[in-house]
This record gives structure tokens, sequence and C-alpha cells, in this order.
């Protein structure tokens, strides 16, 4: 009798390694469960476990005394009463156990010197109950917490018949205060000034610091100032006026800030478009935002003409404006910016940012990451996002320079690292596709880097110690632009290298003025570990989707956490889960959430565990359909700087750690593409190769009649060419589900009564090849 973890809130990867001395928990007994100790102990497990994972078929293993182990399948949902519960496993009958992997184990057997289970629940004749859990998977603190919830449960049951599972309450009204509130302790005061007032203040204060840097050329704060001070009179003369919309449509740049700027002063928001966008969705955006005018360059006015007037800044017409200041009035609600989401799943939304979520947000990233005016700042995210603000804004606003490179330098990590160095950049911001890719580089000792700050997707594995700069992860969208941080370098010499081993690295914590909270699906509050949705207030949030009321209605909510201070409550899509330590874990999207073979997988776990493999750097995991509609998954695997990761030892180890249902059966090695904003570009990913995958057996023909059809048969199930007869079935791909479907399709070929487990005793065509041979003799 085996059980899994990987389902299991709080728990870390430990392979099949549970020896040595495990926690244990006295659970009291209360009097009504007595007389049936057992059941109870069981009824307790279930119940917790579905709060815990979610899962409706929960397999329980059983133990009696030293009589055989003994499996019990339960069915249960959040309706799911205490004595339905209770007479469904009295009715149940137990089956044996055939080794397939259980939740938990309840055993009668009070002397067994340490468990094989995961969970282990000793109920004896007498007295307490004992929860017993692995320290290999579980540290102190999930195993109080499990033995008090559990604990919490079994009281539950046994004083109220009707109540239903979802009904249990799992925390204290003091508890869901200390996550509610506690974990959310961010108010801070931010200076009132706008990034535009703050920019004007510098170029009073400090007019020769150089505010602008690139390959050729440079602009001092005073230039700037002044530039954007003449680009607004013109804008104001051709009709702008303040809570208008207007393009901005240029590569990285001078002339993209003095537009923004301009933009700014003129009380008009700046709509963020980027030269390298197909014309059709620069053309929508114009269209969709309203603009009233577009700024950009001669060479792409062919992209934004047509729809509203244009401007060209290599015109040296606007040039002849006055430098006089323009500041009209500007509200914390005012917007910013327009900038569209990435649209994969679907019509990009133009998300509405206001000056007072920017405002935050810069104080934020300057007092996070120590950016004072002393610091070398860069502009490397695509010009089409609002990533602008938190790298190069952070950076205008503390009185220093930013650095804008040659565009090729952004496309390889050796051009970039060795452009970081010899510009001495102090601060920047990757894309976390680069930015993994960079961190296995060497770094010379005159790196004067301090930080790196990546966004965009799930870090999915710890920087190395010895790297000579720290490493920040940032967390947030569009939507409600930086939500929570965490300095992962000291985080991870902090855990050491065995705690590094037993967890991924965490979004962290909120940030200055930011509430997060991981609710469940009626917005209520889940203890750590348990697997929920991330949902934002606070200063961060964006206004909404500019023209689609209902697709702001279903993300943003009236907030029941924070009614009066606020209101809203933005849901992410993101999920994830607590830590004992009130970070927050991103476990994968809502919609990356999948079926496989009835068991619900996030996909962004499998990631995880893949990208900790020797040889990783980065991984993607899809859901694809087979050739017989089943869900098949399939890994793909970046290389890192080391030797090319073997996908046999890749898969070994999965099975390892993951149940069988959450190993890919396809891998694909090779770079993965990205998109413009850096992301890992997943439309972009090819198919998985129907050819032979490299496996431990040498290749070898089929040398019979029955060999040749089997080899058919496979090749079939497995959606695979060039099978040898030595492979073994289950390193190709194979699961129960396709074991099952190929031990149908050979009885029917062959007409013979055979066992799957006969069958898959040695999973190769040659051994199946003796055994349905020696059925067809009898």
């Amino acid at each position: 009798m085996e059980t899994t973890n990987s389902s299991l809130p709080l728990a870390r990867p430990a392979g099949d390694d549970r020896t040595g001395a495990p926690h244990r928990h006295s659970i009291p007994v209360p009097e009504k469960a007595v007389p049936r100790r057992e059941t109870f102990a069981v009824a307790a497990l279930a119940g917790l476990l579905h709060r815990y994972t979610g899962e409706t078929g929960l397999l329980i293993g059983r133990r009696a005394g030293q009589g055989a182990a003994e499996n019990i399948r339960l069915r249960v949902s959040g309706d799911t009463t205490a004595a339905d519960l209770l007479a469904g496993i009295a009715a149940t009958r137990a089956e044996p156990s055939t080794g397939e992997a259980c939740h938990a184990v309840v055993s009668t057997n009070g002397g067994e010197p340490g468990p094989r289970a995961a969970l282990t629940v000793f109920t004896g004749d007498e007295g307490d109950f004992e929860l017993v859990m692995s320290r290999a998977e579980f540290d102190a603190d999930a195993a109080a917490q499990y033995a008090l919830h559990l604990g919490r449960v079994l009281d539950a049951l046994a004083a109220d018949p009707a109540v239903a599972l979802r009904d249990v309450p799992l925390l204290t009204e003091e508890e869901s205060r200390r996550i509610l509130v506690g974990w959310n302790q961010t108010d801070e005061p931010v200076p009132d000034l706008f990034f535009h007032e703050v920019v004007a203040d510098i170029a009073r204060r400090t007019p020769d610091v150089v505010a602008v840097a690139w390959p050729g050329g440079r602009l001092t704060f005073r230039e700037l100032d002044d530039q954007a001070n003449q680009l607004a009179h013109r804008l104001a003369a051709t009709g702008v006026r303040p809570r208008d919309r207007v393009g901005v449509c240029f590569p990285r740049g001078a002339e993209s800030l003095i537009a923004q700027l301009a933009c700014f002063k003129t009380a008009a928001a700046a709509i963020l478009l980027d030269p390298e966008f197909p014309d059709d969705r620069v053309r929508f955006m114009i269209e969709d935002a309203s603009a009233v005018v577009v700024l950009t360059m001669k060479a792409h006015e062919p992209k934004v003409s047509g729809i509203c007037p244009v401007l060209s800044l290599d015109d040296a017409d606007w040039r002849a404006e006055p430098a006089t200041p323009v500041s009209e009035r500007v509200e914390a609600g005012d917007l910013i910016h327009i900038c569209y989401t990435s649209g994969s799943t679907g019509v990009p939304k133009a998300v509405m940012v206001p000056h007072g979520a920017a405002r935050n947000l810069i104080y934020s990233m300057r007092v996070i990451c120590g950016i004072t005016e002393k610091s070398r700042g860069t502009w490397l995210a695509a010009p089409g996002y609002g990533m602008v603000e938190v790298e190069c804004f952070s950076v205008l606003a503390a009185g220093t320079t930013v650095h804008i490179p040659e565009p090729s330098v952004v496309t390889s990590p050796e051009w970039l690292r060795d452009w970081l160095v010899s510009e001495r950049i102090t601060h920047t911001l990757l894309m976390k596709a680069m930015a993994e890719r960079l961190w296995t580089l060497h770094w010379p000792a005159e790196t004067e880097l301090v930080n790196i700050r990546i966004c965009g997707e799930r870090v999915q594995s710890w920087p190395s110690a010895d790297l000579p700069f720290h490493v920040f992860n940032l967390y947030g969208s569009a939507e409600a632009t930086v939500v929570a941080t965490c300095d992962i370098t000291q985080l991870g010499e902090d855990l050491g290298e065995e705690g590094r081993a037993h967890r991924l690295p965490p979004i962290g914590r909120p940030t200055p003025n930011v509430k997060a909270y991981v609710l469940g699906e009626n917005l209520e509050v889940l203890p750590p570990g348990v697997v929920g949705e991330i949902f934002v207030a606070g200063e961060s949030l964006s206004e909404g989707y500019l023209g689609r009321p209902e697709a702001t209605a279903e993300k943003w909510l009236a907030n029941p956490m924070d009614p009066v201070r606020h209101p809203v409550l933005y849901r992410t899509g993101d999920v994830a889960r607590y830590w004992t330590d009130g970070s927050i874990e991103i476990v994968g999207r809502t919609d990356n959430q999948i079926k496989v073979r009835g068991n619900r997988v996030h996909l962004g776990e499998i990631e995880a565990v893949l990208a900790d493999q020797p040889g990783v750097g980065q991984a993607a995991v899809l859901a694809k359909k087979d050739g017989q509609g089943d869900v098949q998954l399939v890994a793909y695997i970046e290389p890192g700087s080391g030797p090319v990761p073997e996908v046999r030892d890749v898969r070994a180890a999965l099975r390892q750690t993951l149940p069988s249902f959450m190993v890919p059966a396809a891998y694909v090695i090779g770079g993965l593409p990205t998109t413009t904003n850096g992301k890992i570009d997943r439309t972009a990913l090819p198919e998985p190769p129907r050819s032979r995958p490299e496996v431990g057996s040498p290749y070898q023909e089929p040398r019979d009649d029955i060999e040749r059809s089997l080899q058919r048969i496979w090749a079939k199930t497995l959606e695979l060419e060039g099978i040898g007869i030595l492979d073994n079935f289950f390193e190709l791909g194979g699961d129960s589900l396709r074991a099952a479907r190929l031990t149908e399709r050979i009885r029917e070929v062959f007409d013979v009564d055979v066992d799957i487990d006969d069958l898959f005793d040695d999973a190769s065509i040659e051994r199946m090849a003796h055994t349905v041979g020696e059925a067809r003799k009898s």
C-alpha cells in the first residue's frame, strides 16, 4: 500500500523515502465517535482531504492488525453530510490493495514503527487517535495544522449528522483574521506627486542629470521635461483635452517617454502601442480605445494612419512650441495608461490604469528595490505593455538614468549580460524566460548589478547563491499592476539547500498598500497550503476594461473583506496557496486546470517539478487530446547551461515524485518560443513527435507474426512509430488508461483471455508475445 502526496497541501517532494521518525499528534476522540472508531477515522480523513484538495473520488487505505491491506473507495462532495459519509463508509465493501496510490491510511495497529503513508491515522482500541505524518514530506507547522484541522472535522462529524462537509469550520475567527488582516499589514504613506509632476520637480532641482541614455544619444531631465511641455502645448493646440486618449506608438526610446509625459501633462491617457505589433492589432487598439490622435515616428505612420490624426515626433514642427510648463489638474482616478491584454484567449481587452495605482507602484518599486539617484536602470521590456511603469518610471522617479540598449542586445542572454556589465547597470527588469537563462551564465567580478526584478510568469527555479546580485520575483498584471514581491535570493539563503529543495520560489507578500488574498470558490478564507484563487484589493487596481462592462463585472467584485476602505476586489484567475509563513506560491491558472483520468491537475505544478530536474532550464506542459479523445500531457523542456537532460531520466524522476496521471507521456527538448512581451508562447509550441523517444533499451525489430501484430497495436495505442520489441510500454508514454485499451485490443485480435497484470508483468512486446503465445496454446 502506497500513498501519494502530490495533491496534499503543504506537502513537499519526498519520493518513496518515508523512513525516519515521523511527526506524531494525538487527536481526541469525541464520545459519539467511540463506538465506531475506525469508521469515524476514515470519515474525518475523507472530509479533511476533500476540503483540502477538492477531490471527490478518494481512496483510503485500511490496515487491521496484522491482516492484509485493503482500500475503501469513496465519493464525496461539499454537499455530503456527516450521516451520508458515515453510512457510505459502513456500506462500502473494501477491496484488496493492489498497490494503487491512496490518499491516506487508517490503521488499528498502533505499534507500527513508522508510516508508509504520507498520512496515517492509528485508531487503536481506546484513547486518542494518533495522526502520523512523514517528516520527509511535511514540516512541523504543516503536521500541526493537519492535526488541528483533522480534529475539528472529527468533532463536527460527531456533533451533527446533518452537517455538510463544506460547512465544517476549519479556521477559527482569530485564524481567519491573521490570514486576512495580519498578512496584509501593508499600509504606508505615499508622496502626493504623480509621475509627471515628479519628473518636472527633478528637472527643476537637478536639470543636468541624464534622464535617458541610448546608443549615440542622451537626454537630461531638463530636456526631457521641456520637450514634453512643448509636445503638450501642441497636443492642446490640436484639440486634446483632459480625459482624452492618445495613441503612443514607438519603440523603446526617448521619444516614447516624451510622448507619454506630454499626455500626462494634458491629463490625457496614453494608449500603449508597439510598432512590432501586427498592423491589424494596432489599428484595432487605436479604434477600440477611441484615440483622438496618435503620436509616432514617420517610419510607423502607415501602421497607424487612417483612423484619427497622426503626429510624428521626427517632424520638428512641434519643437517650435514654448517649453513653459503644462500641468492640467490630475486626480488619482484619472487614467495614465490604456494597455491591452495579450489576447491569447480572444480579443484583447483595454485595461484602464489610473494615476493613483501608477503612483503607488512607482513608490513601491523604489522602496522595495532600493532605487536611488545613484542607481543606473534600464528599459528592456516591450513598449506596448504596462511594464514601462515598473521598469522605467520607477528609475526616472528616483532622479536617475534609464539606459536603453540596441534592440539586438535583448535577444541574447550573453549579449545582455555583457551590456549590463559594461554599462554598470545596477537595477533591471526582465521577463522570466530571459531571467532564468541569464542567471545560469558566468558573471564577472566587476558586475555592479544590485538586483534583477522578474515578471511575466511563474518563476520555476531558485537562482544560484553564487550570483553577484539579488533576484526579486514580482507578481502582478495589467489589471492590478504589481501585487506582491519576494527577494528570492535572500529567501533562498535563509532556507538553505535543503529548504529550497522542499519548496518553490514564492511571489512573497503584498507590496505597500496592496491586499492579496487566497480564497475559495465562495470567497471563503482558506488555510495555508489549500489551493485557491488570488484576489487583490487596495491601491494597485486598475479601473476595469474600457468599454466592456460585462467583462469588468466578472473580474471586479464587491469586497466582503474590507468594503469600506477597499470596496473593490479583483479576481486574478491565478491559482495559488499560502505557506505557513504567510508567503504566497503560485500554482497555475484557473484556465490551465484540467482533468486527467478523473483527477484535477494544475499544469503549473508539473512544470515546477520538471524545472527542478537536473539539466532543465525552463519547462512548459500542455494538455492535448490524443487520437482516442483522451488527454495526453506533453512536456516541453528547454535545457539549462549543463548537459542536455535525457528524457528517460526526466521521466523516471517524475515518477518518483508525481502520481502516474501527472507524468507527461511525450517530451520535446529544445528552446521555448517567447511572445513579444517575453513570455513563453504556448501557442507556438510544436506538436509532440510521433517517433520513438529515447529509451533505455536498444531498438530491435519484431521477429514473428505475433510480435509484428503487437507492434502495430502498440503503435496505434501510443500513437508512436518505430517501436522496438524490447521497449517498455510505460517508458514510451503509456499509462493505465492506455494499458487497459491495449489489453482489450490484444484480447480481440488474438482471441485470448489474458489478464492485464499478466500482460504488464514485464511491459515489452517481447514478453507480451510470450504471454499471448502461452495463452493461445492453452
